[in-house]
């Protein structure tokens, strides 16, 4: 610690989640994000089945993950949007965190692509349903759009300033899924959009706070725990005047509870220490992968008997 540090209060320490009570937490997510299907969509087996195909999504992550020593990990379903699984390290590094990011969509389109081809081949109608919402599911996770992989993938491999692109691009996506909706008559891509759209004040928010953050000369792209009470501090005064909501929140709670808030505030506002190791050959390599994914998605679809498709969802 430096000597200008001592004159600065210590900065809040983040109460992580046990990682023993993960597993507890993401089976209740899972009952939750049914249950909460169930409300909508009187189909219990197709229910199980997107429960299924989002488990077999975030397992590759996770799995990948674990390779790769991420701790705190945890997988959440959250109802309407999907899952998600998160964790932790102290420095990521671009190939790792690329891998891990396409060990979800990658796979599930692959095997998608087999058993969609098999179940209309040989007329097993769930096998065809389940190959059909793999390729789905896991083609739209592949579009450039922060949270989903293909946004995650752009951000960590091609561009080290991503948020103003990011919120740009999040506008642009939200309308189009939400007029996109709108003319095929479908609640589902209709909501997504909306939700979509839903992030785009706190993509806004973000790009305004680390372009306030370069312009003063701080350093973000580091982990909480490192940062020192001095930098702490003056992050903290910017976040505070970029959330106008936190002086209600101040006024109505607890000291304790308020630093809590205001630290897991500024947490979302650094950006990860990253070990820039990707070449261009890999970058190349991973782009050709992704778009590589994108097309067996579009391909799997225009090599079939759409109606047969179609069958296989009302034949039940």
């Amino acid at each position: 610690m430096s000597n200008s540090d001592a004159y600065y209060p210590p900065k809040p320490i983040i109460e992580r989640k046990d990682p023993k009570r993960h597993v507890s937490i993401t089976i209740l997510s899972i009952i939750v994000f049914a249950l909460t299907f169930s409300i909508i969509i009187d189909d219990y087996v197709l229910i199980s089945m997107l429960v299924g195909v989002l488990f077999f999504h975030e397992l590759g992550h996770f799995l990948v993950m674990k390779v790769f020593g991420y701790t705190n990990m945890s997988m959440l379903f959250i109802p309407f949007i999907g899952a998600m699984v998160s964790g932790r390290k102290k420095i990521y590094s671009q190939i790792e965190s690329s891998l891990m990011i396409m060990a979800g969509p990658v796979p599930g389109i692959i095997l998608g692509y087999f058993l969609m081809e098999y179940g209309i081949t040989n007329e097993v109608n769930s096998v065809a349903q389940i190959g059909a919402i793999l390729i789905l599911l896991n083609v739209m996770n592949l579009i450039p759009l922060d949270p989903l992989d293909g946004g995650q993938l752009l951000r960590t491999l091609y561009f080290k300033r991503y948020e103003f692109i990011q919120f740009v691009f999040s506008i642009i996506t939200s309308l189009g899924m939400i007029v996109l909706g709108v003319f095929l008559n479908s609640w589902f891509i209709t909501a997504f959009g909306v939700l979509l759209g839903l992030r785009i004040k706190s993509r806004h928010k973000i790009y305004l706070i680390r372009n306030e953050l370069r312009g003063e000369k701080l350093h973000y792209e580091s982990n909480y725990e490192d940062l020192s009470d001095k930098t702490y501090k003056s992050l903290k005064n910017i976040v505070e005047h970029h959330t106008p909501m936190l002086a209600e929140i101040k006024e109505n709670s607890d000291t304790d509870k308020y630093d809590q808030i205001v630290a897991r505030q500024v947490d979302k506002v650094l950006y990860p220490p990253t070990l820039y190791d990707a070449s261009i050959v890999y970058k190349t390599l991973m782009f050709l992968v992704w778009v590589g994914a994108i097309t067996l998605a579009i391909y799997s679809f225009l090599n079939i008997d759409l109606n047969s498709l179609i069958h296989a969802f009302q034949g039940r």
